[in-house]
């Protein structure tokens, strides 16, 4: 199928220059938003806890929210999960202390009522490993049974001896038994069930935050080497700051929309869908590569930015195929697919259209660019002896434009090439 006529020739290569102010400053512009503004990160980066619940018979969102009003979850914890029809809704709460501070307090009281008000030095609530509420007392050691006796009028709480002495852990319920309580209470007669609870500690969040930053240097930096082994050298720059250029743009739009009001959270599947953007991207970049690369060996004598025009247009046809096709799968998903997908399918929708102008305008012309920067790392790693030589010979017949420097060197590379194969 042929989108464009087979004898298009658009300059794409005269354009990189407009092109490249361009994709500056949206990068520049997506990396302050990013650091100045920051996305909305999801749970699995911020720790904290997801509870999905599901009723039986039809209940609005609006009773969800007023049956947990006393737990102070906030306006936005409760959300849809999926079409209305399901009654399905998810709770995220990403303080791990909300629901707790009535509990630290009936604690304290309950002990203290116990052993005495001065018995307790210290408590502490460390969120780091959940609802656990840490106990230093004073005086002899107490039996932790004592201390369980001291509490049994609280639900749900168990203790447990620390390595420290004269210190235990306290731990309260969890936010899951808050929530199935409220509802049970409030909204009485109704049937539901716990479908699914997920948390995270703040430290594992934190982690997970970095592992996903290495993950995505890692995949650039591989590719890189790729790029280089696959073609050559001039290739690979071009190739890696077209996918930063992808990933940076895709990331600063979904902070602008953050921005406008239609949040989506930073999470692992949006890693995800960042590393598959550089999947898809990378893929078209190597197409336009190949061609490149055929028309370098067919075309010897024809001016660099000359044979990378032509390879642009001779592809853009597969180019937009392949992008409106992926695209339009995409929307089915961001349409049809209901909220679980909703993220993925947006971030992988922007990066195919950020990917397809990378393709052609930051990736392929940057071929040009690492052409023009050749002559000066070569002498720049010349060895003296050699560039003496160089400086002392005749100039007749040298080139006199960066274009034709550029052929001669290709030539004089492929006759090396040539040589080497024929000594084997």
């Amino acid at each position: 199928m042929q989108l464009v006529r087979p004898d298009i020739n658009i300059d794409f290569v005269g354009m990189r220059k407009t092109a490249a102010i361009a994709s500056g400053l949206a990068v520049v512009a997506s990396l302050l938003l990013f650091f100045l503004v920051g996305p909305t990160w999801g749970i699995d980066f911020t720790g904290g806890t997801e509870v999905r619940i599901q009723f039986l018979e039809p209940t609005d969102i609006g009773e969800v929210r007023t049956a947990l009003a006393d737990l102070e979850l906030g306006s936005d914890a409760v959300q849809q999960y999926g079409p209305e029809s399901d009654n399905e809704f998810v709770i995220r709460i990403q303080d791990t202390t909300v629901g707790t501070e009535d509990l630290q307090q009936e604690v304290t009281d309950l002990l203290a009522a116990k052993f005495g008000p001065d018995w307790i030095q210290e408590t502490r609530f460390d969120a780091q490993v959940g609802a656990r509420m840490t106990v230093r007392y004073a005086g002899s050691a107490v039996a932790v049974a004592e201390i369980e006796q001291a509490l049994a009028s609280m639900e749900g709480v168990r203790v447990r001896p620390a390595m420290d002495d004269n210190t235990v852990y306290v731990e309260l319920p969890g936010l899951t038994s808050k929530i199935e309580k409220a509802i049970s209470e409030r909204l009485a007669g109704r049937k539901f069930e716990i479908r699914n609870v997920d948390s995270v500690g703040p430290k594992v969040g934190d982690e997970l935050k970095e592992q996903g930053a290495l993950a995505i240097l890692a995949t650039l930096a591989l590719i890189l080497v790729y790029v280089g082994f696959r073609f050559e050298i001039a290739f690979a720059p071009g190739a890696v700051i077209a996918l930063f250029h992808d990933v940076s743009i895709t990331v600063g739009m979904f902070i602008i929309l953050d921005q406008l009001g239609w949040t989506h959270e930073f999470n692992l599947p949006m890693i995800g869908a960042l590393l598959t953007i550089i999947g898809y991207s990378l893929n078209d970049t190597i197409v336009i590569y190949d061609r490149v690369r055929e028309n370098m060996k067919r075309y010897r004598r024809r001016d660099t930015s000359q044979l990378i025009n032509a390879s642009i247009n001779e592809t853009l046809s597969r180019t937009l195929a392949t992008s409106i096709t992926t695209a339009l799968a995409m929307l089915a998903f961001l349409v049809l697919g209901g909220p679980v997908i909703e993220t993925f399918a947006l971030a992988i929708l922007m990066g195919v259209v950020v990917g397809t102008y990378s393709t052609v305008f930051v990736a392929t012309p940057m071929i040009l660019v690492m052409e023009d920067i050749r002559p000066w790392f070569d002498r720049l790693f010349q060895p003296a002896a050699v560039r003496r030589t160089a400086a002392a010979a005749p100039t007749a017949g040298a080139p006199r434009t960066r274009s034709e420097q550029r052929r001669l060197e290709r030539e004089a590379r492929r006759r090396g090439e040539k040589s080497d194969d024929d000594k084997e």
